[in-house]
């Protein structure tokens, strides 16, 4: 007797071959999803010994056919993981799931999962997920009374996944593994509330503290919640990204007006050039190592309170600019304000995945990079004109005015976005209303300390030197970022040998606005591109890599720019016209590579983009904080062009980078156990 073509395969897949499975179909039926036959009760001892002994003696068996594998149900689920109880003790995590395929010979342990999933969901913590959530008025579900089996209460597993002392054991990209696969199931497998707050699925964990193991209710979203950041409206979205790109603008408009400023503050504050400088170096440093702590604690504790906190003490870190004439104590409050400062850099990227998805992510990432290079270009040279006519103290105090500005606006229009600290807040609520423990997949990795301390400040270090993707990347931006910083040196050098004064000079720097606005609308086609790849697509998403296509365009753009920039900015040789027009053009390239980088690893990485970004932002920032102590003194040592030429071989030669990552950036995630948890479906 065969089961109806709804019906899913028996769980009973220790089966031998066709012949076997034929002399044992009444009972194989008996086990079928949803069955109403009084067969389910015929599960005897001799054919449970049966079953144990065909484990202890493995044979292959034929794959179960493609509808039986799109589909699962509860009641499949919980065959599964009551065979599986022990197998998933012997582990240190979470089994991952495997794609799909065809069975091998010595299957791992450690690949064991849950079962069969349903048909691929959409990345992210999204509510738009694809998902067939079992239940007795799910579609397609098969009436009759329900059984109540072993390990279960009202017909919801209840799986151990995982003990006190393997919580406290695993590493950071188990932890990942973990959280990932058990968000996965929930949002697949649960069933909505009785309140219908949220999808939840009951289950047996020993949360590591001494407690033991404890029934508790897992969490995840209903799809259409307005409080997840995914289904908030579009104005809502785009005033949040606004106010936070605000504090990305302001803050680069601080650091890259350090080095025309040398001009008035060595004199002001009676330090040689070279010591002023640290001005830019120390800030640099605070924002390179602040995010490897900020931006991973915003992925487990939410953002707003990180943005609420450090810009009030970005403000106030401008009372000592204002009110000393001691630039020891500035340099101190400037190290500070660039940790300060760091959530700017590294942060926002991670906003806006939590309120676009991915095919929304494009023009929402334009307007960010965008602020960033204006927030340079207009900053500059604002503030050299400042300098040169108000003075030191008024520049630093207007800037002070501007960032009490953010800090209003931060407190009317920012609130929390991270889709995984808004979950756990409803999740303790329906825990006090209910008097039932719920949590989301995330508590996980904050029910000890430690873990959440390891997770947390390990990661973004670990994908730097773990993740081939991320240290390509991270080398690749971080030197063209480093050389923007350069030009803060470089250009006004160039165009002070014109006859122009400093503040003219720094001027230039509004070709940076320029090249990011062109550069705003090349990535219309880039976003034409990344859906035509979609269109293109088997599931109809676009790979990260499909954000590349302009980043290896403008990987080459840059350094050719900067030869011709090198070799045509000669005073009495050629007009300044023709070396400005090729920074715009070498700013275009940077923009690309900039908004590349941020897409494809916000794709990528997900909802641990954060710690993605962190990672790059680490190294993107060391350098920028180093290459202008030595700018000067190697444009005047080796000369104008020669110095531009150096600078533009070095990033000719990282320019590989994407073009490697079109080629080969799938293989890479898939052989990633971070990007595999997260995108196993593609």
């Amino acid at each position: 007797m065969t089961s109806p073509p709804h019906q899913t395969e028996p769980k009973n897949n220790l089966s031998t071959s066709p012949t076997s499975q034929h002399s044992q179909s009444s009972t194989s039926t008996a086990m079928t999803i949803g069955g109403t036959s009084s067969k389910h009760e015929d599960l005897s001892e001799k054919g449970m010994m049966r079953s144990l002994s065909e484990k202890q003696s493995p044979r292959s068996q034929p794959h179960p056919p493609p509808h039986h594998r799109r589909r699962s149900s509860t009641s499949d689920l919980e065959d599964h993981d009551h065979d599986h109880d022990h197998e998933l003790e012997k582990h240190d995590h979470f089994p991952s799931t495997p794609p799909i395929l065809p069975p091998q010979p010595r299957e791992s342990k450690r690949r064991q999962s849950f079962g069969s999933h349903p048909k691929p969901i959409q990345r992210g913590n999204s509510l738009k997920r694809q998902s067939t959530l079992p239940s007795s008025s799910t579609p397609g579900s098969i009436p009759g009374p329900s059984r109540q089996r072993a390990g279960t209460v009202g017909g919801v597993s209840l799986s151990r996944i995982g003990t006190g002392h393997s919580l406290s054991r695993m590493s950071s990209i188990q932890a990942t593994e973990m959280e990932s696969e058990l968000r996965r199931h929930v949002s697949l497998h649960g069933i909505p509330s009785a309140n219908k707050a949220v999808l939840e699925d009951k289950r047996t964990l020993d949360l590591g503290q001494g407690k033991g193991e404890e029934e508790v209710v897992v969490v995840d979203w209903l799809p259409d919640d307005p409080d997840n950041p995914f289904n908030w409206s579009t104005p809502r979205k785009y005033a949040t990204l606004l106010v936070a790109v605000f504090i990305t603008f302001i803050g680069a408009a601080n650091l890259v007006s350090t080095a025309p400023l040398a001009t008035w503050g060595t004199v002001y504050f009676g330090v040689s050039r070279e010591v002023f400088l640290l001005g830019l170096t120390l800030p640099m440093l605070g924002i390179a190592f602040a995010p490897l702590v900020l931006a991973p604690l915003s992925e487990v504790f939410g953002r707003n309170m990180i943005y609420q906190i450090t810009s009030v003490g970005y403000a106030l870190l401008f009372i000592p600019h204002v009110t000393t004439r001691n630039w020891n104590g500035v340099l101190a409050a400037r190290f500070f304000q660039g940790i300060m400062n760091s959530v700017g850099n590294s942060m926002v990227g991670g906003t806006v995945a939590d309120m676009f998805l991915p095919n929304q992510r494009g023009p929402a990432m334009g307007v960010f990079t965008l602020m960033i290079f204006n927030g340079q270009a207009i900053g500059i040279t604002a503030i050299s004109w400042m300098g040169q006519n108000l003075g030191i103290r008024w520049t630093y105090g207007i800037q002070g005015i501007v960032a009490v500005i953010s800090v209003i606006l931060n407190a009317i229009v920012l609130r929390e976005t991270r889709s995984d600290v808004l979950l756990s807040r409803r999740a303790k609520n329906l825990t006090k209303k209910t008097g039932i423990k719920h949590v989301c997949a995330a508590d996980l990795q904050k029910t000890d300390f430690m873990v959440v301390m390891r997770v947390s400040l390990v990661r973004p270090l670990q994908y730097l030197f773990t993740e081939p993707i991320v240290s390509a990347l991270s080398a690749w931006i971080g030197f063209a970022w480093a050389c923007i910083f350069l030009g803060g040196s470089s250009i006004v050098l160039v165009f002070e040998s014109y006859g122009f004064n400093v503040a003219q000079a720094a001027s230039f720097e509004i070709t940076m606005g320029i090249g990011a606005v062109v550069g705003l609308v090349s990535n219309i086609h880039q976003e034409y591109l990344y859906r035509r790849a979609g269109r293109k697509s088997a599931n109809g998403r676009s790979p990260p890599e499909a954000r590349l296509y302009w980043a290896a365009y403008g990987g080459l753009m840059f350094p050719l720019s900067l030869y011709i920039f090198g070799w045509t900015g000669r005073a009495g040789v050629v007009h300044w016209a023709v070396p400005a027009v090729f920074l715009i053009f070498m700013n275009w390239g940077v923009f690309t590579m900039y908004l590349g980088v941020f897409n494809y690893l916000a794709d990528a990485y997900e909802t641990y983009s954060s710690s993605a970004q962190a990672a790059q932002s680490f190294v993107r920032n060391l350098a920028s904080g180093l290459f202008p102590l030595f700018a000067r003194q190697m444009y005047v040592n080796l000369g104008y062009p020669q110095a531009s030429t150096l600078v533009a071989s070095i990033a000719l030669l990282l320019s590989a980078a994407p073009f490697l990552l079109l080629f080969y950036g799938k293989r890479l995630r898939m052989k990633s156990k971070v990007t595999r948890a997260l995108c196993k479906d593609d």
